[in-house]
């Protein structure tokens, strides 16, 4: 691999990447701390874990702590500056069936016991082979495909106490997970979410709160806050599409937003009502407040 990419990697504002897919950061003067660990302190594109001792770049956090290999880092963290001769090195993506559960128990009681999505809307994903679990990790499997319904990646999130978001190796850049209900294949509006389970709360809320249908949608994940998804979803797939940002309400979101808008991207802006962060958490306040009282107790004590 090139050297130059390789430093650039090494360089990069690794606070600035670790906020665009979503990992909770604070402020704290010139430098940001993590939200859920203290003495985790990012520097441009340094990292010091001061309980842990330890420290490194860019490249070092993205392959210790967000399960990427070093190829995959250096693209994640250079976004377009990959050559275009390492682009066609990578290797296809392959789903590998022999190393996926045969049913999606776990993810399935994950999905709705933890994230409060309704079953109709789980077994859609599953016979549409949108959703497996993982064998070695039960990991839940967001399959992706392109425009001629060919997969071409997957994203990934784990549903144990080791919970994170991810996007599997060799999987096609500027594509995400995707959910599509027209008929046609062609769109008017393209919704832009930043996970995969945010996408499928949306769905839920959208059908079974406000009885509503998404027909004329496609749906995408962009697995974090990521440009050249949106730009690559409104250049491959069919119809004068308009673009729907439906990320957080944070700001991580606000950025992007404001990045979208730098870019000269039309948009709409659809964010869950102002008191919850994210698609998911409206949705299980909404389903909370339909449930009896002797099972809201239930759950809360």
């Amino acid at each position: 691999m090139n050297k130059t990419i390789i430093q650039m990697a090494r360089q990069a504002n690794l606070a600035e990447y670790l906020l665009g897919v979503g990992v909770p950061l604070v402020r704290s003067g010139s430098r940001y701390r993590h939200k859920e660990h203290n003495s985790l302190i990012f520097t441009d594109n340094a990292y010091y874990w001061n309980s842990r001792g330890e420290h490194g770049n860019a490249i070092d956090y993205l392959m210790r702590h967000m399960n990427m290999d070093f190829k995959s880092a250096i693209l994640a963290l250079t976004n377009t500056s990959i050559s275009q001769t390492t682009k066609q090195s990578m290797k296809p993506f392959a789903l590998d069936n022999s190393k996926l559960q045969n049913n999606q128990n776990k993810v399935r009681r994950y999905l709705n016991t933890i994230r409060n999505i309704g079953f109709s809307i789980i077994s859609h994903l599953t016979e549409k082979n949108l959703l497996h679990q993982e064998k070695r990790t039960n990991n839940a499997i967001f399959s992706i495909y392109d425009e001629n319904n060919i997969c071409v990646g997957a994203e990934v999130q784990g549903i144990t106490s080791k919970r994170f978001k991810g996007i599997k190796k060799n999987s096609k850049y500027g594509y995400g997970f995707n959910v599509r209900f027209s008929e046609n294949d062609t769109y008017d509006y393209a919704l832009f979410f930043e996970s995969a389970i945010d996408l499928i709360s949306f769905i839920d809320y959208k059908h079974n709160h406000e009885k509503k249908n998404l027909n004329s949608c496609i749906l995408v994940s962009m697995s974090g806050l990521k440009l050249n998804v949106i730009k690559n979803t409104v250049a491959v797939f069919k119809g004068n599409m308009g673009v729907v940002l439906c990320v957080d309400n944070d700001n991580a979101g606000a950025m992007f937003i404001n990045k979208v808008e730098n870019a000269k991207i039309p948009y709409i802006k659809r964010l869950p009502d102002k008191k919850f962060k994210d698609w998911n958490e409206q949705l299980t306040f909404t389903k909370m407040q339909k449930r009896p009282i002797s099972r809201l107790y239930e759950i809360t004590r």
